[in-house]
């Protein structure tokens, strides 16, 4: 019974994996161009378009000290990817050495680590989207549907998750994650409603 309760559980995660590998191949391909622009100056939409802002704030692990192959944790080649109706977009984050929070409860990002932040200002036609969203160093990858009215100004907000803290033991300590063991998935909410 064990066994098959084990075989069970490797088949979801090796299931979530594949449909994981789907969009990260997707996310990077350009399938088409001209989807959207980039803004850099504070003007306001024109009639048939809107601004679409994408922020995340992800924090990570260090760079391994002897890594397995090229792992980007701690560089500046970290990304978050997007990808908009078939064009791909990289987000470039700058790495900040955190110390962490003087709360050492449940909190998933204590301790000492590097924190992402990642911003950019996009314009696009009003109307439905398909959106893709990825952090590749992490290997996770999210699509979701969003729809945005003409001339307004939105928030897209990437949030991670983690996974859970194996060195959180005791009572109370179910349901603890923590970055150190890494992002588990990506949360995406507009103008601070879940997608």
């Amino acid at each position: 019974m064990k066994s098959r309760i084990v075989l069970l559980f490797a088949g979801i995660v090796l299931a979530g994996c594949a449909g994981n590998g789907d969009l990260l191949k997707r996310v990077n391909s350009p399938e088409r161009s001209n989807v959207f622009t980039v803004v850099t100056t504070a003007t306001p939409p024109e009639r048939g378009f809107a601004d679409l802002t994408i922020r995340a704030s992800v924090k990570t692990h260090r760079t391994a000290l002897f890594p397995l192959g090229n792992d980007p944790h701690g560089t500046s080649g970290y990304q978050l990817l997007v990808n908009i109706d078939g064009e791909p977009y990289r987000i470039s984050g700058w790495p900040g050495i955190e110390e962490g929070f003087s709360d050492t409860g449940r909190n998933p990002e204590t301790g000492e680590g590097i924190r992402y932040l990642f911003r950019a200002h996009l314009r696009l036609k009003a109307g439905s989207h398909r959106v893709i969203v990825a952090l590749p160093g992490d290997r996770v990858a999210t699509q979701r549907e969003l729809r945005l009215e003409e001339r307004t100004d939105n928030l897209l907000e990437v949030t991670p998750s983690y996974y859970p803290d194996r060195r959180q033991l005791g009572p109370g300590s179910a349901g603890a994650t923590s970055f150190r063991e890494g992002i588990s998935g990506l949360e995406l909410s507009v103008n601070g409603k879940p997608l």
